[in-house]
């Protein structure tokens, strides 16, 4: 006993992934990149660059600061920013781990607030950088629409509002921290 057969192929079916990328840059209207936060002109440039002009000066206890990130979307699909951390790279140029104790009163005697500029109850963080250390869920989640050549990169501008607080100790005077932020981006429901 036997039975025909055939087979259709349809050939050269085509998947291409889009891509999830953002790029987080200083922004108030400095010219180049560089840190958010820095003490003097010289500490806010990078290697080979001249001039940053928004120093913080000194910290003291009370001291609040405000700095603005500009976060872009390069990629081509939309995102949102889903998370936010922090990270203590030395102080006093010393690893943290070499430091624990000082890096632990930093840690909790400075107040991190993140959110959207123009949108002050848009917050992504409010909260002690000692448990920004770790990476913590936004609060708000704001979107980056996906990115439509040639137009510039979408982007959303992040307000970080930092505070050094009042109850800061005798310990703190004097230290040179080193920190480094980062914000998470995921791809939406909502990309193409």
């Amino acid at each position: 006993m036997a039975f025909f057969t055939d087979v259709a192929a349809n050939v050269n079916n085509r998947f291409s992934a889009g891509t999830v990328e953002i790029v987080a840059i200083r922004a108030m209207g400095e010219p180049i990149p560089g840190p958010m936060f820095y003490t003097t002109e010289a500490e806010g440039r990078l290697p080979g660059q001249s001039g940053s002009i928004y120093p913080t000066g000194l910290w003291w206890p009370g001291r609040i600061v405000i700095r603005n990130l500009a976060v872009m979307n390069t990629g081509s699909l939309e995102v949102r920013l889903h998370k936010v951390s922090a990270q203590i790279e030395s102080i006093n140029g010393k690893l943290p781990t070499d430091e624990p104790v000082l890096s632990t009163s930093f840690a909790n005697n400075m107040n991190v607030k993140i959110y959207v500029a123009g949108q002050p109850n848009w917050i992504l963080y409010d909260g002690p950088l000692a448990r920004l250390l770790t990476p913590q869920t936004a609060i708000f989640k704001p979107v980056i629409s996906r990115l439509v050549p040639p137009h510039w990169p979408p982007m959303v501008q992040l307000i970080y509002e930092v505070t050094m607080l009042s109850t800061a100790g005798n310990d703190l005077q004097g230290i040179v921290p080193i920190v480094s932020f980062s914000v998470y981006a995921e791809q939406t429901a909502n990309s193409p």
